[in-house]
C-alpha cells in the first residue's frame, strides 16, 4: 500500500539469491569485488531461516511480478559477477512493459561508481543516472 517511487536507479543489481547465473563463475577472475563464496557469505547472513527458497519471488526479484514499478534504469559492469543479473532484471522489465532502459558498462566491475572522477566511462554513466532522473521525476 505504500506509495512507489518516482523512479529507480539500479547500480549492480543482485536478482537472482539462487545464484545460478553463469556470470557468477565466468567473471570470477574479473571482478575484483564479489565472488561466489561473497555472495554466498552475503545470502547466509541476511537468510537465515531454514528451508527458505532462495527463488521465491519475495527474495528474488528475477521471479517477482513487476507489474507498476516506476520508470527503472539499470546499469552493471559486464565484468562483474553480477553481469547476467542486470542483464536479466532488463529483460523482465521489458517483459513486464515497466518504461526501462539497460546499460552495461564494457569491462566494469560490481559497483563501478566508486570510480567515479577517475574513469571517463563511469563518470559517463553517472551522468546517464542524473539524466533518467531529471526526465522522469521532472527535475
Amino acid at each position: 500500500g505504500e506509495a512507489t517511487p518516482g523512479a529507480i536507479v539500479s547500480v549492480s543489481p543482485w536478482t537472482d539469491l539462487t545464484i545460478q547465473n553463469a556470470s557468477v563463475d565466468e567473471n570470477e577472475d574479473n571482478d575484483k569485488m564479489l565472488s561466489r563464496n561473497t555472495l554466498e557469505l552475503f545470502r547466509g547472513a541476511w537468510l537465515q531461516e531454514p528451508g527458505v527458497d532462495f527463488a521465491d519471488p519475495k527474495i528474488s526479484l528475477v521471479n517477482a511480478d513487476l507489474t507498476g514499478l516506476p520508470p527503472t534504469i539499470v546499469l552493471y559492469g559486464e565484468y562483474e559477477t553480477l553481469a547476467d543479473d542486470g542483464a536479466q532484471l532488463g529483460r523482465r522489465l521489458k517483459d513486464f512493459k515497466v518504461t526501462s532502459e539497460v546499460h552495461p558498462l564494457p569491462e566494469g566491475q560490481h559497483s563501478f561508481v566508486l570510480g567515479a572522477g577517475r574513469v571517463p566511462e563511469v563518470d559517463e554513466a553517472i551522468q546517464r543516472m542524473g539524466q533518467w532522473l531529471r526526465k522522469h521525476l521532472g527535475a
